[in-house]
């Protein structure tokens, strides 16, 4: 039994031993390879210079119709919201008063022309003066002009499109009297929309007419529309210091309307520079640095920051393809050894190799 006993006592104590060989080893192996980090590549993207800005969007066109002569309405030819073509009749006064007098003129025109017709003869003939004539002659003008004053007149007395564009809400029915200069109807043209808002006057030299931007608005959530500068105001704002800008935007199924508010990305530069995740930077004192994974060791680089982007930041001091270590910096020193873990998708990482090695 005391046999028995002594050999289960040796197994048990020759497994021990195996156990802490393993353990050493492993422990060797992993401060071989260094600690695992997580790396990326260092990339060269085109990174676009933004000035953000709010504005107000306006109709390309727009304009309240106001009669110019007082008259009875007669006639509404127009569905309210729904397009009109330009020059359409919108609005029929009642026009019984002008048209008598459009006839009357007429009849003026017709008997002045006889008449001067008449008098011409007897002046060739020698029968009459020159003065006589020009006299005929100059009232048939006045029943001319007067017929084309009387026809313009009929002619207010019909409202019409100024341009292609929708109708308004109206407030006035059939047989209103309206005063002359009363505002009756509105109409906007937004198969274009124009786009106004300020930027400060810093940034007068980096704007030019032509320029993208693309704006958002709350009424759109998730949707962006894209425009271009039209025009910029010769005046800058004594009161706020900045600059007026106007841009243009297509209206594609007419979504946008005049006054919606708009947050504005006004594009004035694009430039290809080294974008690194910013988990990557690392502060230190009055700036920051960033662990590379070079030469099978850790090597700090000083870098510059420039733009950042959403998750990422633009920076100099880097090169194209440099490794970097986005996890895991804390438990590093400059000058030891790690496991690369590429996350980017550029390299496989190590588990995947070993993984693929042990199905072989």
């Amino acid at each position: 039994m005391n046999t028995t006993f002594t050999r289960h006592k040796r197994r048990l104590s020759t497994l021990a031993l195996s156990s802490v060989l393993l353990s050493l080893t492993l422990s060797a192996n992993t401060f071989a390879q260094g600690l695992p980090a997580e790396v990326v590549h260092a990339n060269k993207q085109n990174v676009p210079t933004y000035i953000e800005a709010v504005g107000s969007l306006k109709a390309n066109e727009s304009l309240v119709l106001r009669p110019e002569i007082t008259g009875r309405v007669e006639t509404i030819t127009f569905t309210e919201g729904q397009e009109v073509k330009k020059d359409a009749t919108l609005v029929q006064f009642d026009a019984a008063m002008y048209r008598a007098q459009v006839n009357e003129a007429k009849a003026r025109v017709a008997l002045s022309e006889t008449e001067y017709q008449r008098v011409n003869k007897l002046f060739k003939n020698g029968s009459i003066s020159e003065t006589v004539r020009d006299s005929a002659k100059a009232q048939m003008q006045i029943n001319e002009a007067q017929l084309e004053q009387a026809q313009v007149s009929l002619n207010k007395m019909t409202l019409r499109a100024p341009f292609t564009g929708i109708v308004g809400l109206r407030q006035f029915s059939p047989g209103d009297y309206i005063t002359a200069g009363a505002d009756m109807l509105e109409i906007v043209d937004i198969d274009s929309m124009k786009l106004d808002f300020r930027i400060p006057e810093v940034y007068l030299p980096q704007v030019a007419k032509g320029q993208s931007l693309i704006i958002s608005l709350t009424a759109f959530p998730g949707e962006k529309f894209e425009g271009k500068v039209t025009a910029i105001s010769p005046q800058i704002s004594e009161q706020g210091r900045n600059i007026l800008i106007r841009a243009l935007l297509k209206n594609t199924g007419k979504k946008l309307r005049p006054g919606l508010f708009a947050k504005v990305q006004l594009l004035v530069n694009e430039q290809s520079l080294i974008v690194i995740p910013e988990e990557a930077l690392i502060p230190q004192g009055q700036g920051f640095l960033v662990y590379t994974y070079k030469d099978d060791k850790v090597t700090p680089v000083p870098v510059q920051l420039g733009q950042r982007l959403k998750g990422s930041i633009a920076v100099t001091g880097l090169n194209h393809g440099d490794v970097i270590i986005t996890a895991g910096q804390l438990k590093l020193q400059p000058g030891s050894p790690i496991t690369p873990i590429f996350v980017d998708g550029t390299a496989p990482a190590p588990a995947a190799k070993k993984q693929s090695a042990d199905q072989e």
